[in-house]
């Protein structure tokens, strides 16, 4: 028979209760007893689905967002000032002898030509648009693969643009084909001429005049073979669509727009909606 000294602590037939364990550490996180959130074994919270008509009404919203915003690129479109593009076709005889380096240098040694000032200058000073407008406005673009230089002035009016892009093309023609000198040459040569024809020439000057119409001569000769190194192949025309504002690309960005607004009020309304 059990003794009460060796009877356990917690009476007969019960377990010796345990002792506390040591004080939670401040700042220590304990779980509750059970845990999770609440009673044990209840789950905690989800967030409510959005219904049928919520969703329904959240793409109508983004589908109007999306209208207005290719709708605002549209009026964009139409109410920016327009710019047209001109276009002259010049061609450069290239030499059958050049290879394929130097047509590509040469070529592209005349579009520098063609929207500096050698050109530009005079063509402003004879139409009265300023030659930093001409620099900024005027394009040489080369065709690939070809003798085709592509000349664009971009301009506001449709018809200066035409005008401005046949002054350049022509101007482009008296450097390229030297008619400059062909033309002071002419005029050297024409005055002699008529010294030679007049009869109060001193004879003694005769023989010096002689030669000089000689020289000029052969050097208005020398030019001629230099001649129609660029001719213009189709002259200068309006382009039927504006450069500026191009309208894809204003419809594209009123897209996003619309895009961007409605997935913005779209997340703003479901959260809304599912918030408890």
């Amino acid at each position: 028979m059990a003794t009460p000294s060796s009877a356990p602590a917690g009476g007969a037939g019960r377990p010796a209760p345990r002792p506390p364990g040591p004080p939670p550490v401040p700042g220590q996180y304990r779980p509750p007893a059970g845990g999770g959130f609440g009673p044990p074994g209840q789950r905690p919270p989800s967030r409510p689905s959005l219904t049928k008509p919520q969703q329904v009404r959240i793409g109508l919203v983004s589908a109007i967002l999306v209208v207005l915003g290719v709708a605002l690129g549209l009026v964009a479109t139409m109410a920016l000032p327009h710019v047209y593009a001109a276009q002259a076709t010049i061609r450069y005889n290239l030499s059958d002898r050049s290879s394929a380096g130097d047509a590509d240098r040469t070529l592209t040694t005349q579009t520098v030509i063609i929207t500096g000032r050698e050109v530009l200058q005079p063509v402003a000073d004879s139409t009265g648009v300023p030659v930093d407008y001409l620099t900024k406005n005027v394009i040489a673009t080369i065709v690939p693969n070809s003798e085709i230089i592509q000349i664009q002035v971009n301009h506001p009016d449709r018809g200066s643009g035409i005008q401005l892009a046949d002054a350049v093309a022509r101007r482009y023609l008296d450097v390229a084909n030297d008619a400059g000198d062909r033309a002071r040459t002419q005029a050297q040569l024409d005055n002699l001429q008529k010294q030679l024809a007049n009869p109060a020439t001193p004879p003694a000057q005769v023989a010096d005049l002689q030669g000089q119409v000689a020289d000029l001569q052969g050097q208005i000769a020398q030019l001629a073979t230099r001649s129609n190194i660029a001719s213009i192949v189709a002259p200068a025309f309006s382009v039927l669509a504006p450069v500026f504002p191009n309208t894809l690309i204003t419809l594209g960005i009123g897209a996003m727009i619309g895009v961007l607004a409605a997935a913005l009020a779209g997340t703003r309304m479901a959260r809304n909606w599912t918030r408890r």
